[in-house]
């Protein structure tokens, strides 16, 4: 077996030659190539160096073994690195992984102290942490003059957030030289406060003289221990108000403990140190948190408050909160003043005209509602359910395709390389060449980039193009129907409408089957393993792993029975259920109000941001589906049930 050093001693630079004059290949490779290329890129991540046949040397993706073997290289801390890179960035200068490469070889010439190479090749203004660090210590460690290290070094305190270990070296070398004075801790400090780092924060007092801390002390206390801090300082305040301080502790304490805030906050309001923006701050804040909880104590707190505000969630939530109560009028009072930004927002021109519904009645909205028609989104769904008519989405497609264009898309090396890699499922690198491909076009080019992506099956892509042109309401482009014989049938097996299984598959994973997300949810409908295992179980269905749920019919089939399991809990309540999906049932249940509550009125209530807006998406994804599929105008009236806790025996 050839090992990495015969590898970088023989097999990179023959490959680099041999590489160097060969064109990149248009088509698709053949099946051999592309498991020779697969088993090949293993074998050199075991550390092996496969011989390489003259099909796979001329290969399109033949650049990432050589990528892969450097990279091995590097990352085993091995002097023969140094050319190996040297040699592939000479070879491959427009390498999409020769950042990512780069950066790892500077880290291992920090890790083996070569510090001269180090300091020659990071430049200053490099802007990751670890290596703006590594090269300072390689100043260091190489002589360097300090009239020009201190103040780099100084440049490279002066931040709120915790350093790597790498920094420990220079900021050493700082405070040895005296050239960390009080002022400099002080302004680390701020910036820890500012951004909530109070370890940090707590590590910089020590390293106040202590006839300096007291001032600094009593802030970070402000913030981290408000229950106690807040009230001494309203006892003996200082000359001059840390607003910042009290108002992000009054924040915290409200988080922390609502009830006790809001028995503290007349006094804290009442304080004639405050101003009355300050006094209205204070309020608001806790306002918001009742609010969040659906609490009538809301209204009067944000009415203590008055109108003005530059907060806008305090501008949307005041009138979440009456709409809640039904208290119509201070709703009406509050969506007056909204910003101009906020007013231009279909929500709450929406809200607008359904507060002056119930004031006024039908007749004088009803200019409102139609207005809202043509917003493609759920608020136009909404408004047709008050006018009582079928809506039709109003579509706005893209520019025609353009052979030319596209043409050129298809014999883009770039682009040749991306099939590839896709076919291959080597997503990451499959990213990194479509980020490269994709950055700095015009609107144009990404509209025409957006129709090639989506002929290629790449969802993601295409939609992301689609945003990049503007975009938005192309429906026959920006909604696929991709899976149409697996959505069929689990629409069959669910009972549930195959238009909504399809709109959650967009919301969920935007078509793409491989999609898994940061909890680690799996897939076309994103599913937890162990949520999938449940249904399955449940269903007398294969146990599922993790590379089922990666198989849209597999995962198709289980999602879509968790959902009508959803539907089922909810007493099949459209709102609720479509809102478990995304935040779990659990926290759907603390929502759920005794009595019935309109069902917009109760989806404009949902405290997490991210439920509210995919209620809605889920609402309008569903409607346009539905539409494509059937040619008919649209009712929401089955997702419009008032809501209500489930009647349980």
């Amino acid at each position: 077996m050839i090992r990495l050093k015969s590898l970088a001693r023989v097999a990179l630079p023959a490959a680099f030659a041999l590489l160097a004059g060969v064109p990149g290949v248009s088509g698709a490779a053949s099946d051999a190539v592309r498991d020779a290329f697969m088993q090949a890129l293993a074998a050199i991540e075991r550390g092996e160096a496969p011989p390489r046949s003259a099909a796979l040397q001329r290969y399109i993706l033949a650049p990432y073994l050589d990528a892969a073997a450097v990279r091995r290289l590097i990352a085993r801390d091995r002097p023969e690195a140094d050319d190996a890179w040297r040699a592939f960035r000479a070879a491959h200068p427009d390498h999409v992984e020769n950042r990512d490469l780069q950066r790892e070889w500077w880290r291992s010439l920090a890790r083996r102290q070569a510090w001269a190479t180090l300091w020659a090749e990071v430049p200053a203004d490099v802007s990751v942490v670890d290596l703006q660090c590594a090269r300072l210590r390689a100043g260091l460690e190489t002589g360097q003059d300090p009239a020009v290290l201190v103040p780099q070094i100084q440049a490279a305190f002066k931040t709120g957030r915790s350093m790597p270990s790498a920094c420990d070296r220079p900021f050493e070398w700082l405070a040895a030289r005296g050239g960390r004075p009080s002022s400099l801790v002080i302004e680390r400090f701020e910036r820890a406060l500012a951004a909530n780092e109070f370890g940090l924060s707590r590590f910089l007092l020590k390293m106040l003289p202590e006839n300096e801390r007291a001032p600094y002390a009593r802030r970070l206390a402000l913030r981290t221990a408000p229950a106690t801090a807040i009230p001494a300082l309203r006892d003996a305040p200082p000359a001059t108000l840390p607003w910042d301080d009290l108002f992000s502790g009054w924040n915290r304490w409200v988080a922390a403990d609502a009830d006790a805030a809001q028995r503290m906050a007349p006094r804290l309001a009442g304080w004639d140190r405050l101003t009355e923006a300050q006094r209205a701050a204070i309020w608001n804040a806790v306002g918001l948190r009742l609010s969040w909880r659906r609490e009538p104590a809301a209204l009067t707190a944000f009415a203590r408050a008055g109108l003005a505000s530059d907060d806008e969630r305090v501008h949307e939530w005041r009138v979440r909160a009456a709409l809640w109560a039904g208290e119509f009028e201070k709703a009406d009072r509050w969506l007056a003043v909204l910003p101009a930004t906020l007013m231009a927002d279909p929500r709450w021109r929406y809200w607008r005209a359904r507060v002056d519904e119930k004031r006024k009645g039908l007749d004088s909205a009803r200019g409102d509602y139609q207005l809202l028609l043509s917003a493609n989104n759920v608020y136009a769904l909404l408004a047709a359910e008050r006018l009582g008519v079928a809506l039709v989405p109003q579509p706005h497609p893209g520019a025609p395709l353009n052979p030319a264009v596209q043409k050129a898309f298809n014999d883009d090396p770039a682009v040749q390389r991306m099939r590839e890699l896709h076919a291959l499922d080597l997503r990451p690198r499959f990213n990194l060449e479509w980020f490269a491909f994709f950055a700095g076009r015009d609107m144009p080019t990404y509209d025409q980039l957006s129709q090639f992506a989506f002929a290629q099956g790449w969802w993601v892509n295409g939609v992301a193009s689609s945003t990049s042109a503007r975009i938005f309401d192309d429906f026959e482009r920006l909604y696929p129907r991709p899976y149409d014989a697996l959505v069929a049938r689990a629409a069959a097996e669910s009972g549930l409408p195959a238009a909504l299984i399809y709109g959650l598959i967009r919301q969920e994973s935007l078509y793409e089957p491989r999609a898994r997300s940061h909890a680690n949810a799996y897939g076309l409908m994103q599913l937890l393993l162990p949520t999938a295992r449940g249904v399955a179980q449940r269903h007398n269905l294969p146990r599922p792993d993790v590379e089922a749920l990666y198989q849209p019919a597999r995962n198709v089939a289980l999602g879509a029975r968790y959902l009508a399991e959803r539907f089922q809990r909810f007493d099949g309540q459209w709102m609720p259920a479509i809102a478990s999906y995304n935040a779990g049932a659990g926290a759907v249940d603390r929502w759920l109000p005794e009595t019935p509550k309109d069902a917009d009125i109760w989806m404009e209530n949902v405290p997490y941001n991210e439920t509210r807006n995919y209620i809605g998406k889920l609402m309008w994804h569903q409607a346009v589906y539905a539409w494509l599929s059937t040619g008919e105008p649209q009712r929401a009236t089955a997702a419009l049930r008032p809501v209500t806790a489930p009647q349980r025996p």
